[in-house]
């Protein structure tokens, strides 16, 4: 009998526990936000950037969840999500281009170009979220069903030419 008092008094708690992350209040709609990681190639990281160490720890982690298929990945088109293909997420993380070279003869020569990711590239997150409003007390609350890293392009000469987003990752 005691067992059972204290399974139920446990649950109990564990329950009343976890039910304050539920989401309150109706559907308005889904959004679309953003949030500056930083870029550690700046010439002056700013405080509003997430500190260096959780900043790697943060796309270290969501990257080795995405290469382990432990997230659904979607390509990076405006409108309907398209999951990507198993093929496509494994040259944004590895791939070999050929780049053709002309060597003193003014023959070409193909030249391999070996590139992997690197995920401190990234310095943004796109989300997709849903926005919920409770009536009753003017309550907003957010929940967070995608994600895509936006890392940095660069023209020729090094100067920013915008931002690429590489997919969208569903983390609902």
């Amino acid at each position: 009998m005691r067992y059972l008092l204290y399974s139920f008094l446990i649950g109990t708690i564990f329950i009343s526990c976890t039910s304050g992350d539920s989401i309150s209040g109706d559907l308005v709609g889904v959004v679309e936000s953003r949030t500056m990681l930083g870029d550690i190639a700046a010439e002056e990281y700013q405080e509003s950037w997430l500190p260096v160490a959780q900043r790697k720890n943060l796309l270290n982690d969501l990257f080795e969840k995405i290469k382990n298929k432990q997230f659904e990945v979607f390509e990076f088109m405006p409108g309907e999500l398209t999951k990507m293909k198993d093929a496509d997420l494994e040259y944004v993380f590895h791939h070999v281009d050929t780049e053709f070279v002309e060597n003193e003869n003014g023959e070409l020569y193909p030249m391999p170009i070996e590139e992997n990711f690197d995920p401190s590239g990234v310095v943004y997150l796109k989300f997709k979220e849903e926005l919920y409003y409770d009536d009753v007390n003017g309550k907003f609350d957010k929940k967070v069903k995608y994600v895509c890293p936006m890392e940095t392009m660069y023209n020729e000469d090094g100067t920013i030419r915008g931002y690429r987003g590489l997919f969208w990752v569903k983390v609902d």
